[in-house]
């Protein structure tokens, strides 16, 4: 059993994957953020798994794991207590911010002023054009799971493509649970009357992990900078894509295909950029 739950392939795709389907089936009916705590289940047993269950030295990476965790559960509770979508814009750039600042001061705070404000610059585009291309698809579940999956699985690819394999676990891992949780919402749906994808801050986790984990990418490994300008267009790419199928399959299949192309051919060109190396 240890030795099947040390294989990359169980840690970051079978077993989120897996995790994420149930749970979301088991809570659907009971609450409407249903499938933010089906991702953040999955992906914790997938990052203690991945990573450990130490957390010193408290590395970037390991940050990032904190973060991330913590953003399914800011998502699925904050809605309730801070009302008004602007409100919520405004608190999910600032959690963003704030959470990129933590993570990556300690290697900011070494490079020159005008590299600083350039990774400054860069960090704040990339998170104002996650989160204002979700907003327009949180209210359409096919479409906003499709882009989420799409961009989670591009970034823990191209993550991977480029030397880092850490990262491009955690990237998959969050992909596959997310994935899960699509599939459960396929075959059964939502929560009768369910708005869970209509509060603004709901977005957050799609947001926040692959901006981490892309710039960390960047900054940690070979990933070049531009290659997170197609991913941050997967979703939207998505909220373009008309979607007038009566079916819950056939809506999550068109939202889908864009994002996945899109995700695999940025993956595909990093891998080929970056030579024959790999994060395996």
């Amino acid at each position: 059993m240890q030795q099947l739950l040390s294989s990359p392939e169980i840690q970051s795709a079978v077993l989120p994957f897996a995790v994420a389907l149930l749970i979301y089936l088991g809570l659907r009916k009971l609450t409407e953020t249903a499938w933010l705590w089906a991702l953040c289940a999955a992906f914790l047993l997938s990052a203690g798994l991945i990573n450990g269950t130490t957390f010193t030295p408290l590395t970037g990476t390991r940050k990032i794991i904190l973060l991330v965790a913590a953003s399914f559960a800011i998502a699925a509770l904050l809605p309730a207590v801070l009302q008004g979508r602007n409100r919520q814009r405004v608190a999910l750039a600032l959690i963003c911010l704030s959470a990129l600042s933590w993570v990556f001061w300690t290697v900011a705070s070494r490079m020159q002023p005008g590299a600083i404000t350039l990774l400054a610059l860069g960090c704040a585009a990339l998170v104002a054009c996650l989160a204002l291309s979700f907003e327009r698809i949180a209210g359409n579940t096919a479409k906003l799971h499709g882009a989420g999956l799409g961009l989670l699985l591009g970034t823990g690819l191209s993550a991977t493509a480029a030397a880092s394999a850490l990262l491009g676990q955690l990237g998959l891992a969050l992909a596959a649970a997310s994935g899960g949780a699509f599939l459960g919402w396929v075959l059964v749906g939502g929560a009768h009357g369910s708005n869970q994808g209509r509060h603004t801050i709901s977005t957050l986790p799609y947001v926040l992990a692959p901006a981490s984990l892309g710039v960390a990418a960047v900054m940690f490994a070979s990933l070049p900078w531009y290659a997170l300008i197609p991913l941050a267009a997967i979703p939207l790419a998505v909220s373009l894509v008309p979607l007038k199928a009566d079916s819950r399959f056939l809506r999550a299949l068109l939202a889908s295909l864009p994002a996945l192309a899109i995700a695999i051919a940025v993956a595909l060109w990093v891998w080929q950029t970056s030579g024959s190396d790999s994060g395996y």
